[in-house]
Order: structure tokens, then sequence, then C-alpha cells
């Protein structure tokens, strides 16, 4: 709802195949070393992040990073909104955690992620845009050390150069001339 009023380029990433090339699979993952581009956004962790197969859905997740492997996430252009479900993988008995995103304008947000199987939906909405944003998981936790995130259903609205505008302003602009040079006037 809060991005029905943006102008701009709307993108949805929900790691469903196909899956991205590169990987290196095995029947319910597949593996990325460390860069991945889906739909335009490129996904940068300190380890491989994986696609996995998550519920018996059939829904595909974004996986393996956490404090010790943060996440980033490079929007490849102005943006002012980005949305996603957050979760932790390791289940149960695992409590909720708090989250941080952090934008490269210097915006810092916090919210609560709970344990698979549930997810939260976080998203935001900034008047000043941003082009990167990092994902942590606020630290360590359990036996393993780790809350092993996932990410799911991101929504992102990129800002419209001012380019594009530009070029199509002066073409609309020179074909009114055309019309007007070559029209008769009566």
């Amino acid at each position: 709802m809060a991005i029905a009023g943006l102008t701009g380029a709307r993108r949805d990433v929900d790691f469903q195949g196909p899956l991205p090339p590169g990987g290196m699979g095995q029947l319910e993952w597949m593996r990325y070393d460390s860069l991945l581009t889906v739909s335009g956004l490129t996904f940068l962790s300190g380890g491989p992040l994986i696609i996995r197969f998550i519920s018996a859905d059939g829904n595909h997740v974004l996986n393996n990073y956490d404090s010790l492997t943060p996440l980033s996430v490079d929007m490849n252009g102005p943006t002012l909104a980005f949305g996603a479900d957050f979760a932790s993988l390791i289940s149960p008995g695992y409590s909720n955690f708090l989250a941080t995103v952090t934008l490269d304008n210097g915006s810092v947000f916090t919210f609560t992620a709970p344990a698979d199987p549930n997810v939260t939906f976080f998203g935001f909405v900034t008047t000043q845009p941003f082009s990167s944003l990092a994902f942590s998981d606020g630290g360590l936790i359990g036996i393993a050390g780790l809350h092993e995130e996932i990410l799911d259903n991101i929504t992102v609205v990129t800002v419209p150069e001012p380019g594009v505008f530009a070029l199509f302003a002066l073409g609309a602009l020179l074909l009114g001339w055309q019309l007007c040079k070559f029209s008769p006037i009566k």
C-alpha cells in the first residue's frame, strides 16, 4: 500500500525458478559463491549464498547469511522503497531476533523477525534515495551460533532516471514541432 503512490520501476523477486545460472546444485538447494544477481538486484555475502527449497508448498528462499556473513543488497540504481519477508531458518525452539537494515544513505531500521515457519514482512519507503542496504541479524544465538536468516518476496521501487524523462520530453517536443511544421494552418 505504501508504494502505490510512488513513481518508478517496481521489481519483485521471489527466488522461484528458473534459478539464476552459475550455481552448484543439489536436490533441494542451489549454492552461489558470495555473489548472486536476480532481477536486477545483486546480493553479496562473505560466504556462499543458497537458494533453498524450504517448504512443502515448493517455496524457495535466499539463505545462508547471518552476523558472521551479513547480506548486502545492491539495487543497481537509486531506490525509494524496499520490502521483504524475513525469518530465521533454525527452528523450532529459537526465539525472535532483532534485525537491522542499514542503508547507504545513513538510515537505519530495526525490526523483530521470527523463527521459521513464521515470517515477518518488513518494508520501508524513504524520501532520501539509497542504492544499497546491509542486513544484520543482531548477533549470534544457540548451539550453532547462527540464526541462518531467510529472505523472500522482495519488492523494490527504483527512482526513474531523470535522463529517461528528459529524452521522452525532448522526443515529444520534437514530434510536436514536426507536426506543427508540416500541418497546414487554416
